[in-house]
């Protein structure tokens, strides 16, 4: 029977068990002096929440500059109204007046403006036009730029008489027109110097004007009641002007107007003489109501005229 190469004898395992036992016994105690193996540490995984949070990068910053603000413009003073009066032994009554100055007119120290003398009615006073919205209109159309900025004065005149017989010409010419113009910054030239009225004062812009072109070169009769005193004279003072000198006439009034007739026939007198004139045929009466509706054109064509 065939027999393995690795098995041994029983004499060899004999042998082998005692040279074991020997080593056994001679080393066997030093073995058992040396400290164990300790199994190799891994690492316990960290809890979550305890793992530490990296930071994304932050992002790059480009620093803009931005433009510094512009400058605020403090806005100007609003249109003013002054009063005051003239007194004097010439008429019955003070000549008390009104005058509105254009917004800025503080802040603008070494501007000069246009002057717009605005006459009443008959029976009212000077605050007849301011309760027509003529200052409010003034200062929104020069607020807006829709018109030029001017000064306007609303002289009071007591009196249902007729010009040569009480001094109101006399007052307005002597004593009202120089105050104002040294006391305000005007410019006191007759293309710059407007004169107009409803009704009576009409009737005091037509009359006033036609005398003195060297004073008034823009005139606007609103509704105008002629001085029947001045009828005669008139055409020839019209007629008399230098062309150089006639003024410019703005003349309206509405078709149920009372003198509406009255206000035609002047109309062709000024076609007949060649003066230069804006006919403007409106419905409406002779009243505040119609007055009221048109201020705005009022004082828009004075801002044209005075407009080179």
């Amino acid at each position: 029977m065939y027999k393995s190469k690795s098995a041994c004898s029983p004499h060899k395992r004999r042998v082998f068990c005692l040279l074991l036992g020997v080593f056994l016994l001679v080393f066997g105690p030093l073995l058992a002096c040396l400290p164990p193996k300790q199994p190799e540490a891994r690492p316990s995984p960290l809890p979550s929440t305890l793992l530490p949070t990296v930071a994304p990068s932050p992002a790059k910053v480009t620093a803009t500059l931005l433009p510094s603000p512009a400058p605020t413009i403090q806005p100007c003073a609003p249109a003013k109204l002054q009063t005051d009066s003239i007194q004097t032994d010439l008429l019955d009554k003070p000549m008390d007046y009104h005058v509105i100055l254009p917004p800025c007119y503080a802040e603008s120290p070494h501007q000069r403006y246009p002057s717009l003398y605005l006459l009443h009615g008959q029976n009212f006073d000077e605050d007849q036009w301011l309760r027509l919205g003529v200052a409010e209109t003034a200062q929104r159309l020069m607020q807006a730029g829709e018109i030029v900025p001017f000064i306007i004065i609303l002289p009071f005149d007591h009196s249902f008489k007729q010009p040569r017989d009480y001094n109101f010409e006399e007052v307005f010419l002597s004593l009202l027109l120089p105050r104002i113009d040294a006391e305000y910054r005007t410019l006191a030239r007759p293309q710059a110097r407007a004169i107009g009225g409803l009704s009576r004062g009409g009737a005091w812009a037509i009359y006033l004007a036609s005398r003195h072109p060297d004073l008034f070169g823009i005139v606007g009769a609103h509704s105008p009641v002629v001085f029947y005193s001045n009828t005669s004279a008139l055409p020839i003072r019209l007629r008399d002007i230098p062309v150089e000198q006639k003024p410019v006439f703005y003349i309206d009034a509405g078709n149920n107007d009372v003198d509406f007739r009255d206000v035609q026939q002047f109309t062709e007198l000024l076609n007949g003489l060649d003066v230069p004139h804006e006919w403007h045929y409106n419905q409406g009466f002779h009243n505040e109501a119609y007055w009221s509706r048109h201020v705005e054109e009022y004082l828009s064509w004075y801002s044209s005229q005075f407009t080179p």
